[in-house]
């Protein structure tokens, strides 16, 4: 009962208060809210038991990791945004970069259809728990009736339709880590909370937190905000989207390590949070199922939109947006026939590890080539690591279970 009335108090409040005038009237905010939505939207609940799987009580460490690697890539996007963006606008930027930055764009078109299966084929999931059932195949058909419907609403009447629910989303994950934060003190008083230990990581493990990386993508958006905002606020927010989503991470990993004492559902892992969450308060599982369809949903309309309209720019207006979104769908459909929820999860990593990667050594090359750029060499070798990192998302990265 105190579980409920913390849960649904929490969520209310962090609601109202991010609905309220002036938090949506802010432009700091409205900056902010737009990375940190895609960041901690639709892999928020897909982590914990996927991480559980393949590090245990290791599971800490290994969000650590992600949270930081993403914020080494974001410098590398912030660097864009203060020196490439005006060399692009003015027309100086040196040949090297900015054939680089033409193919950075042509993968997050890539990455865009692959992460629009990966949100879809989670909805798909997510639905089927919703009445206590796991069934792949009927989740593909889920996730493909949704796509057909991405390619023809799109293809004839454009999204505009759609409303944002950031601050839902956002209250609900603080009702969760309030609940969670309350089931552990509770178990700590009582004498009851321990963890099961687990051996050390193996280098297997490893490769399977480097295919988590899409968990804690979508920073990258304040790069594509600059006809709503300055390039200096960009610059900020995405740190706070960052530093703020990072935490919530962390802190959301560490509280559920208790709650990983409950044994996982046998099948469905990808949404076993809905399962473990009654464990945590009992209204949980309705509130995250409504988190998950409506974060599932809207990030994967937003990135319809965002690869349509990019694969319209790029081929300089030869596939219009309405094509792009059939293009998306049939994508969509061939790779969730092809791949189950962790091989998915991992192709939308290495894609977008290798739109890191390319813009990450645009970075280096542009310090390298701009005599202009302060510390050119250090950045040069700095942002060289960036992208090695990348790489190895690309290369290395393998599914959960593989």
């Amino acid at each position: 009962m105190i579980a409920n009335l913390i849960v649904i108090t929490t969520t209310l409040v962090l609601s109202l208060l991010l609905f309220s005038k002036p938090v949506e009237k802010s432009s700091w905010w409205a900056a902010t809210v737009i990375p940190l939505a895609s960041i901690i939207g639709s892999g928020f609940l897909v982590v914990a038991p996927i991480l559980q799987m393949s590090m245990g009580e290791y599971a800490v460490l290994a969000m650590a990791g992600l949270v930081t690697a993403a914020y080494l890539i974001g410098a590398a996007i912030r660097f864009n945004i203060r020196h490439v963006e005006p060399k692009l606008a003015a027309g100086t930027l040196h040949p090297a970069p900015k054939t680089l930055e033409v193919l950075s764009q042509w993968a997050l078109a890539f990455a865009y259809i692959v992460s629009v299966t990966y949100y879809l084929s989670l909805f798909g999931d997510f639905l089927l728990r919703g009445v206590d059932k796991v069934d792949p195949t009927l989740s593909h058909v889920i996730t493909t009736a949704v796509l057909i419907f991405v390619a023809v609403y799109g293809r004839h009447r454009g999204f505009n339709f759609l409303g944002k629910f950031e601050a839902l989303k956002l209250g609900i994950i603080g009702g969760l880590l309030a609940g969670l934060a309350w089931g552990n003190w509770t178990a700590w008083r009582e004498g009851i909370w321990h963890l099961h230990a687990t051996a050390a990581p193996t280098l297997h493990d490893w490769r399977i937190v480097l295919g988590m990386l899409i968990v804690v993508q979508g920073f990258e958006t304040s790069r594509y905000l600059g006809d709503k905002f300055p390039p200096m606020l960009r610059i900020r927010t995405m740190r706070y989207a960052q530093w703020i989503s990072g935490g919530i991470y962390v802190v959301y990993i560490a509280l559920m390590l208790y709650y990983f004492n409950y044994p996982l559902p046998a099948e469905g892992q990808d949404t076993a949070i809905i399962t473990l969450s009654k464990h945590v308060a009992t209204v949980l599982p309705v509130m995250l199922l409504a988190l998950a369809l409506i974060a599932q949903f809207d990030a994967a309309i937003a990135d319809a939109q965002g690869g349509s309209g990019l694969m319209e720019e790029l081929s300089r207006r030869r596939i219009a947006t309405g094509t792009g979104y059939i293009i998306i769908a049939l994508g969509g459909v061939i790779i969730v026939w092809t791949s189950n929820i962790f091989e998915i999860i991992t192709y939308a990593s290495q894609a977008f590890a290798l739109y890191y990667m390319l813009q990450s050594m645009v970075a280096a090359l542009t310090a390298a080539k701009h005599e202009d750029v302060p510390h050119r060499w250090s950045k040069f070798f700095g942002f060289a690591l960036v992208a090695s990192l990348a790489a190895a998302v690309v290369f290395f990265g393998i599914p959960a279970g593989g």
